[in-house]
């Protein structure tokens, strides 16, 4: 069964750890940033990755430079849960004015990565 993706949905490689990763993970991000970008938030903005027993596996702080992009840097640290996070991942996006965004991170199936390679080929 297939799972359906809006924009509020990012869809992963079941192997990224999100609490362990490189912040290049989440500047690369992209739908993440189209939406930070469509509904204004004002930077400095806070991200807090939890997992779906509300166990926050991250804290992340980022300010956005016209020219370089988005620099961000790990909040103080979170300890990820022993068991592993449990997806679906939530993003909650805090902006300097209070206003809050939330995405979900999905894991995507191997079935999907596939159809993604092969849609990567076909253009």
């Amino acid at each position: 069964m297939s799972q359906e993706v809006d924009d509020f949905t990012i869809p992963l490689q079941r192997s990224t750890n999100m609490g362990a990763c490189d912040l290049e993970v989440y500047r690369d991000l992209a739908r993440l940033w189209r939406m930070v970008d469509r509904y204004k938030m004002t930077p400095p903005i806070s991200i807090r990755i939890v997992d779906s027993n509300d166990a926050c596996i991250r804290a992340i702080c980022g300010k956005h430079d016209h020219i370089t992009g988005w620099h961000l840097n790990d909040e103080a640290s979170v300890l990820a849960p022993a068991y592993g996070p449990e997806f679906p991942l939530t993003l909650r996006v805090r902006d300097a004015r209070g206003n809050i965004l939330k995405m979900r991170l999905t894991a995507r199936s191997r079935e999907a990565e596939g159809a993604l390679r092969e849609k990567r080929l076909d253009q």
